[in-house]
């Protein structure tokens, strides 16, 4: 029931975009993909199109998105993954 609630709240488009990326990755991605992204292959080489397509349609064991992200969620979400992996 929790999670119903969960996916209810996330798919609704808010009046403007509002990045959501954290609460996304906490509710969906953290369970695979560990707090800082460091579970589970994540190809930071891969263009922002492929990773793109892989989060709308899934790959493997992963689902696919695109039923509850926008083109902006998505993005927000890759950029906010991407942020674990950058060299400071």
């Amino acid at each position: 029931m929790i999670i119903l609630l969960l996916i209810t709240a996330l798919a609704q488009e808010p009046a403007e975009h509002e990045n959501r990326s954290e609460k996304v990755y906490k509710s969906f991605c953290v369970s695979c993909h560990g707090e800082q992204n460091e579970k589970t292959p994540y190809h930071v080489e891969k263009t922002v199109e492929e990773k793109s397509k892989t989060i709308k349609y899934g790959t493997g064991p992963m689902p696919g998105y695109s039923w509850m992200l926008s083109e902006s969620d998505i993005a927000d979400l890759i950029s906010y993954m991407d942020s674990f992996h950058k060299k400071d």
